[in-house]
């Protein structure tokens, strides 16, 4: 593994160490908080589902959101491997090792917010709109 992505690994480790061990204070403040009135952060054993759509403005923003992202239909691919083929062999050996990085360390970043997400938004529904 390069050192960059063992490096990047060891720093994802120490952040999920570090958020699974304010979990239970976390709780605490959620669930004994006065302040915080929002039932899409109570226990509910009815909350597996997503239709019909109970939260229509975090509906709403999940649509927003999604639409900011693009899709493989709307990007033309067509001469990518034109410009693949015109590119030296060193920047061909470049690009992957970028693109792994990239993609482990989204993944790593992005698996521990939705942990943490979920353990704080106990609605299914909410958590799965994200």
């Amino acid at each position: 593994m390069p050192l960059i992505l063992s490096a990047t690994r060891v720093l994802a480790s120490k952040e999920v160490r570090r958020i699974l061990s304010d979990q239970a204070e976390l709780k605490s403040k959620v669930s004994t908080n006065p302040s915080v009135e929002d039932e899409t952060l109570e226990e509910n054993p009815h909350c597996f589902v997503i239709f019909p759509i109970k939260y229509h403005d975090i509906w709403q923003m999940y649509k927003k959101d999604e639409a900011s992202f693009w899709t493989a239909e709307e990007v033309d691919l067509s001469k990518d491997i034109q410009y693949w083929e015109a590119l030296k062999p060193s920047e061909r050996h470049v690009i992957p090792h970028v693109r792994a990085f990239f993609a482990a360390s989204d993944s790593i970043v992005n698996e521990n917010l939705v942990k943490l997400f979920i353990f704080l938004c106990p609605t299914w529904s909410t958590a799965a709109q994200t």
